[in-house]
């Protein structure tokens, strides 16, 4: 890790992204007190205001994938970025009138859709030469902090300064990383175009990678093992909040350090990915950490029996070990998706699984809410921990038939560990 650190490419493509994440991070926490302030229904435009973040790149990832295989990513990460930069001025004149903040909430994550499609699809290209696990474990532990920092620093500054003091600040960090990203020569390189991509119209190139992706056998793997653990992770999300809040009556203080404490086990996570893939495939990993979250997932039920001898830090051990799972499960997935991608695929394959985790993230939160209501909060967790981890046995199974089909004896069919080193 300390090879990136000092690998000036990739110093100045993690700073472009630390600033245009921060700025993300911060208005995230504006936007919902703006409509949870200033209009006649709450509770209704704060659940809109977080679908409008989610929705674009569920919808149009897939969409955005054949530009990501025939744009430089600098045009594509440039552009978006200047544009949600105009995006977030905007949100200053119509703060009032909630549809139309909507309507660029819509835009911004549609320029956003397109940035992350094109800066997933750059990280092969800015780490050359490095390891792309410690890449994504870089990466991942740093957007984690930003999670944790950027709504805290919202929260400063709408106390001590402005809402129009958040989005002019929201607007600079995208200018900042705008001028970050213009200024790296390799983000400048046309993607390889495939056997077929000069005679291919957008639409057929989009059903090409479509086959393309599901062609390879980990990368379908990683399809099927999305679905079950987005849901998952969608319906915990959903939850995490009202059981900290309501079923174990955190006060304010607590409440902040149960969430620092799920934060810190998600960075644990992600750091402790890339020396787990050097010893073991990504299939196993994938399964480790799906077996990882579903029990800790479980274990929500000896907390809350503990919690009245114990007291706060036994919820806080719990926050921990569940961030620990989820955090560790995005490095094994990261590392497939990249590792595997077949290069003039990339644009189209990082756009369709990003809309499927997306996607079924959203049926999750839905689903949370559903659950939660008919079965009880606590209830709700604990079974979706029940049921990740026969689907995690199941998954196991899947793999070792598919590893004694194809003459592998129990490894992946991804890379292996020395594979995931991309040669100058």
């Amino acid at each position: 890790m300390l090879e990136l650190l000092t690998d000036r490419t990739y110093i100045r493509y993690w700073l472009a992204v630390v600033a245009s994440f921060l700025g993300d991070a911060i208005t995230k926490i504006t936007l919902i007190y703006v409509v949870a302030t200033e209009t006649a229904n709450p509770v209704l435009y704060v659940s809109l205001v977080v679908i409008a973040q989610l929705l674009p790149s569920g919808v149009l990832g897939a969409f955005v994938g054949p530009l990501a295989d025939r744009l430089p990513a600098r045009l594509l990460m440039v552009g978006s970025d200047l544009v949600r930069a105009v995006l977030a001025l905007a949100m200053i004149a119509v703060r009032d009138a909630p549809l139309l903040l909507l309507t660029l909430i819509l835009l911004s994550g549609a320029a956003k859709a397109v940035f992350e499609t094109a800066r997933i699809t750059a990280i092969p290209l800015i780490v050359r030469g490095h390891s792309i696990p410690t890449a994504v474990a870089l990466f991942q532990s740093t957007n984690h902090t930003l999670n944790l920092v950027g709504p805290a620093l919202g929260g400063l500054l709408l106390a001590f300064g402005s809402v129009t003091a958040v989005f002019v600040i929201d607007a600079a960090t995208f200018v900042v990383s705008a001028v970050l990203l213009a200024s790296m020569a390799v983000l400048r390189e046309v993607p390889a175009p495939g056997p077929d991509s000069g005679r291919e119209s957008y639409w057929q190139s989009l059903r090409t990678g479509v086959g393309g992706v599901l062609a390879v056998p980990s990368l379908r793997f990683l399809a099927v093992v999305l679905v079950p653990v987005m849901l998952a992770l969608g319906l915990f999300t959903t939850n995490l909040n009202s059981q900290l809040l309501a079923v174990f009556g955190l006060g304010p203080l607590a409440f902040g350090l149960a969430q620092a404490a799920f934060g810190a086990g998600s960075i644990a996570g992600a750091l402790t990915g890339p020396p787990l893939v050097r010893r073991f495939t990504d299939r196993k990993l994938l399964i480790g950490s799906i077996v990882l979250f579903g029990a800790s997932l479980l274990l929500l039920d000896p907390t809350g029996r503990l919690r009245d001898s114990l007291g706060v830090p036994v919820v806080l051990a719990w926050c921990l070990l569940a961030g620990l799972g989820s955090g560790l499960f995005q490095v094994p997935v990261a590392n497939t998706l990249l590792s595997d991608l077949p290069e003039h695929l990339r644009g189209r394959g990082v756009g369709l699984l990003n809309a499927l985790m997306v996607n079924f993230t959203i049926l999750g939160v839905v689903l949370g809410g559903v659950v939660a209501d008919a079965a009880g909060i606590a209830e709700s967790i604990i079974f979706t921990g029940a049921l990740l981890l026969p689907a995690a046995a199941l998954l196991a199974a899947v793999s070792r038939r598919g590893s004694r089909r194809t003459g592998h004896g129990g490894t992946a069919v991804g890379p292996t560990p020395a594979d995931s080193e991309v040669p100058r």
